[in-house]
């Protein structure tokens, strides 16, 4: 019997790397890494299948997913090509070469929902309208959206570095004080919920095809998510509020999530995901394990 296979872009991320873990885990498919460069430490520690491509170069989409019954597709924002493009480059490389299922990382459309108030978050925005297309191709199809990641408190993005106190920790943050964000361990639970809908979308669709679940653990404040990391440290952490940084596309993002939830009416953790076998982890467990090497405490 020839191999399952199943094609996982940006396979060197936290997204990516996360559903190549879960599929060789799960050995339901053979995973196939795509990556810009094959060689590199990170692609070669992978565990499978490398190959190289880049969401400008269709030949190279096309061969990526020949041969694939399922692709993972997420796409990169702020680059020279738009994310709109990126995902119809693979869309297109997939409804050529007869792939079956595409999971798609998305993102809820900041100008639709805000009625045009906020026009500068593109890097939701994309997303949002590549899953549209995606839905319009004739793919089956499941559209996965995370939140907050909580792999950026360690990671230090956004000039919010998690920094050493005489107590305990300092949360440093560009959230709005009073916003309740979904928070996202998105390593730990982007690759169940993938290699989740990947293994049942046959059996079932009804459940799974043209749906999109909404990945996190809870709708949460910084001063919540705060008290949650204390408690997987076993230290106080306390919280900073940073105000904007005079990026339109970040100050707008922020100032979307403080006046509109994300996902309205979807509970989170989401139980649909739950009912397909997907348990999320918690923000105490990401800080008892993950944050806790990270930081060297």
């Amino acid at each position: 019997m020839s191999a399952r296979i199943a094609t996982v872009f940006m396979a060197t991320g936290v997204q990516g790397s996360s559903v190549i873990r879960a599929l060789l885990k799960d050995t339901i498919f053979t995973p196939r890494a795509v990556t810009r460069n094959a060689n590199s430490e990170t692609a070669r520690a992978l565990g499978c299948e490398v190959v190289e491509a880049s969401y400008g170069n269709k030949d190279a989409l096309k061969k990526a997913v020949t041969g694939a019954e399922c692709v993972f597709l997420v796409t990169m924002p702020f680059t020279d090509l738009p994310e709109m493009d990126q995902g119809k480059n693979v869309i297109d490389a997939c409804m050529e070469a007869g792939v079956k299922f595409v999971a798609l990382s998305s993102l809820p459309n900041v100008r639709e929902m805000s009625g045009g108030k906020y026009t500068h978050v593109i890097h939701f925005d994309e997303k949002a309208e590549v899953q549209k297309y995606l839905e319009a191709s004739g793919i089956a199809c499941a559209s996965i959206c995370p939140g907050s990641f909580l792999e950026n408190i360690h990671r230090g993005q956004l000039g919010c570095p998690f920094t050493k106190t005489d107590t305990g920790y300092e949360l440093i943050t560009r959230e709005r004080p009073g916003s309740s964000v979904i928070q996202t361990w998105t390593g730990h639970d982007m690759g169940p919920a993938v290699a989740a809908v990947f293994a049942q979308y046959t059996t079932r669709p009804a459940e799974i095809d043209h749906k999109m679940f909404v990945l996190g653990s809870r709708r949460a404040t910084a001063e919540e998510t705060a008290a949650e990391l204390a408690k997987g440290l076993g230290v106080p952490v306390t919280v900073k509020h940073l105000g904007p940084m005079a990026f339109p596309a970040v100050d707008e993002m922020y100032d979307f999530s403080a006046e509109y939830e994300w996902f309205p009416g979807v509970e989170v953790p989401d139980m649909r995901l739950e009912a397909l076998g997907v348990k999320v982890g918690t923000i105490e467990e990401f800080a008892r394990t993950e944050l806790k090497e990270h930081i060297g405490a």
